[in-house]
């Protein structure tokens, strides 16, 4: 099998292997969810109740509001209002659409495969004389690369919380811990030459 074919194979696999590890992580696990505080009812009828009559298109929303220019007043305002709080960011999700549509589903299956593909291109650029768990290390390696790229950052500046964080890091982990075995699995190496 031709390396380009054992490159695009390895990223379907490693997608899919990601996709149901995630749904795994969620469904058995609770990580993630279990990180996500829901509001008293009395407190989410009153915020959502609210939150309508605003009519606030989806966004992401910083309170309280930035600075609206670099003088010192407005620098001093948002410093002070931040540090008095509540302080913090909202997500408007758009009004009338499901909890989690087919259209969710697909987009983060087709995400995690093209995040495979590119795991797997790399990998296959340094794969020739590694061994298999060298090239799974190499995945995973590439995994936490980008948690602590993205998702640590979340929690530095955009505070959110560390049980949060922390579980994402466990899922990053665990799903790529399965998904570069396959990858590893279907990219030549230095056992191969041996054979």
């Amino acid at each position: 099998m031709s390396l380009p074919i054992r490159i695009l194979l390895a990223g379907i696999v490693g997608g899919i292997l990601v996709f149901f590890m995630g749904f795994f992580e969620h469904a058995a696990l609770n990580w993630g969810g279990r990180t996500i505080t829901s509001l008293p009812k009395t407190q989410d009828t009153a915020v959502r109740g609210f939150l309508g009559e605003q009519k606030l298109p989806p966004d992401i929303y910083v309170f309280p509001r930035m600075t609206e220019d670099d003088s010192p007043a407005e620098t001093k305002r948002l410093a002070d209002e931040w540090k008095a709080g509540p302080s913090g960011f909202l997500i408007m999700a758009p009004s009338g659409e499901e909890v989690m549509p087919p259209k969710t589903l697909i987009l983060e299956l087709i995400s995690n495969i093209v995040a495979a593909w590119i795991a797997a291109w790399i990998v296959s650029l340094i794969a020739a004389e590694k061994t298999f768990l060298w090239r799974w290390k190499v995945v995973v390696l590439i995994a936490i690369f980008g948690w602590v790229s993205l998702v640590a950052s979340y929690g530095i500046w955009y505070h959110f919380p560390w049980p949060f964080i922390r579980d994402d890091l466990l899922c990053t982990i665990l799903e790529w811990s399965v998904a570069g075995a396959a990858i590893a699995a279907f990219l030549p190496g230095k056992e191969k030459k041996k054979a």
